[in-house]
């Protein structure tokens, strides 16, 4: 074999040897390019988005899509947080159920109000609104390094 040839073949095979030693357990798995998320936006070990979506969405949908009550829900990743703003009936009683499916908290504000803390737990919680107004704002923010999905929906309470 002449030297070029070896050199070649030794570089393929360190390029091999490297490549094979380079997926162990010491971190996540990358991401394909296509996608490259942060470390804190990677859904905690063994749970994907999907999976979360779909703990999240379950602890807030007490009220069925097609009940008079629904008024409308939504899902985002923790990293992309919610920012929505309602058309509501002026004066009517609602209720904002919340839940976060990850790891960490979420800081949940309504009408620019005083932040309430959540865990991402997939443990739904309740914020009553009477007397609304016609637009409600809605705001969830991850706390530093929470990740996960969020999923609320707004109910109208039947008096």
């Amino acid at each position: 074999m002449s030297r070029p040839c070896a050199a070649a073949l030794l570089s393929v095979m360190l390029a091999a040897s490297a490549v094979a030693c380079s997926g162990g357990t010491d971190g996540p798995t990358p991401a394909p390019a296509t996608s490259k998320p942060s470390a804190s936006t990677r859904p905690p070990a063994g749970e994907t988005d999907d999976a979360l979506t779909s703990r999240a969405r379950s602890a807030v949908s007490a009220v069925d899509i097609d009940d008079p009550a629904f008024v409308e829900s939504g899902v985002a990743s923790v990293d992309e947080g919610v920012h929505n703003r309602s058309v509501l009936t002026a004066g009517k009683l609602y209720e904002i159920v919340v839940a976060c499916a990850g790891t960490g908290t979420v800081q949940v504000t309504v009408n620019s109000g005083k932040a309430q803390v959540q865990d991402c737990d997939a443990q739904a919680a309740s914020y009553r609104i009477a007397q609304a107004p016609a637009e409600l704002d809605i705001s969830i923010e991850g706390a530093p390094k929470a990740s996960g999905m969020v999923a609320w929906q707004i109910n109208a309470e039947k008096r």
